[in-house]
């Protein structure tokens, strides 16, 4: 690790983060296709499966956390190595990371996967069409988060409200960010996760808040932020700072008890499935900063995710995540055609369902995304652009 020069920034076991996050959301969307295609009812008994309702969408949140983390943590390098921030180049390599793989998944499932019947998807698919321009157009300016507060779901791109998250994540943090004394990072950070959480708790469960009726604006706004999580991502970039700036906090959280403790509470909440009301996703995130904070700097970790297989899936996880409902939905159809439910329908659904998705990913990252990212290179900050062998999602 460095935090002179930006371009050779690498955190052991981070690429083991990207693979648990997109497992989680993997598990997540098998259980819910499952649960679509009639074949459990697993995913809708939320009281009676949390872990199978919240994994997703705590993956999700470990990812926000994930990029608030890295994306602070290079640009507050940068900005100490160069003296400020090069924001061109820094939407530039935004761009070749996530657009290219974006664009190419938004194209397949507007104009190709609709005609395909093995794609079809029950209660949904028969939606593709509806306010087809008006959802393309928000798709096309990179806010499905939106399309998907105004409009029905886009079979197979709905998961990509995600992406439309970090990218609208990505147009304030560097400004902010760069124009920041260092002194106020830290304050500033803590202000904006504050309140972009409370603000949504506020809205959504404080004194004489109430369900808001469908087709109402209150309700298009809550649907918004409960996408809109960015006090997530800044939660990760207080961490970042923290970790930067080498701050004495950290000689504390680094205590192994003070881990095993932290890592038992998590555990046990995952376990139970607790639920924290209006601010769930900030919740874990305090615990997901931690698991990062000990990962990045702590050579006394008890948590060790640096090894050949959560690298090699660390790597290829943003394809891990944009693919996996195609390959979940194509082995449902292949795999009913010829085996009734069972526990070995389900068992066979999570092996190719994963398998696929591995092997599409592989190829995408290997003879598509990897021919952007040589392009992204020679936008990173620093003197000498160098490789990152992290370079996965973020």
């Amino acid at each position: 690790m460095s935090a002179t020069n930006p371009s050779a920034v690498y955190f052991r076991g981070f690429n083991g983060v990207r693979f648990l996050a997109a497992s989680s959301v993997v598990f997540h969307h098998i259980e819910q296709f499952k649960t679509i295609f009639g074949y459990t009812d697993t995913f809708t008994k939320t009281d009676e499966h949390p872990v199978v309702y919240q994994a997703g969408r705590l993956g999700v949140a470990l990812f926000f956390v994930l990029s608030g983390f890295l994306i602070t943590y290079l640009l507050l390098a940068e900005k100490q190595s160069s003296g400020r921030i090069h924001i061109k180049n820094f939407y530039i390599r935004r761009v070749l990371r996530i657009w290219p793989l974006y664009f190419w998944v938004i194209g397949l499932s507007f104009f190709v996967f609709p005609h395909i019947p093995a794609l079809h998807i029950p209660g949904i698919s028969e939606y593709a069409y509806d306010h087809f321009w008006p959802k393309l157009a928000l798709f096309s300016i990179v806010m499905p988060n939106i399309a998907l507060t105004l409009y029905h779901e886009m079979p197979l791109c709905s998961h990509t409200w995600s992406i439309g998250v970090e990218e609208q994540f990505y147009l304030i943090w560097p400004w902010l960010i760069g124009s920041l004394r260092p002194r106020r990072t830290l304050l500033v950070l803590a202000s904006v996760a504050l309140v972009l959480a409370g603000g949504f708790f506020w809205l959504r469960y404080g004194p004489g808040s109430t369900a808001p009726q469908a087709g109402t604006t209150m309700l298009l706004i809550s649907d918004f932020l409960a996408h809109f999580r960015i006090g997530t991502m800044a939660i990760g970039g207080i961490g970042a700072y923290l970790v930067f700036k080498k701050h004495p906090i950290l000689n504390f959280l680094y205590q192994k008890p003070v881990q095993w403790l932290v890592y038992a509470v998590l555990a046990t909440m995952l376990a139970m499935g607790v639920r924290i009301p209006g601010l769930n996703y900030e919740g874990y995130a305090l615990f997901f900063v931690f698991l990062l904070m000990n990962l990045a700097a702590n050579p006394n970790s008890v948590i060790n995710l640096e090894n050949r297989l959560c690298n090699f899936m660390g790597k290829i996880s943003y394809g891990l995540y944009m693919y996996h409902p195609i390959a979940i939905v194509l082995c449902l159809y292949v795999i009913r055609q010829f085996m009734p439910y069972s526990f070995g329908f389900s068992v066979l659904l999570y092996v190719t369902s994963y398998a696929l998705t591995t092997l599409v990913a592989w190829l995408s990252y290997e003879y598509f995304e990897k021919q952007f990212l040589k392009l992204k290179d020679r936008f990173a900050p620093g003197d000498k652009p160098v490789v990152k062998p992290q370079t996965a999602r973020v």
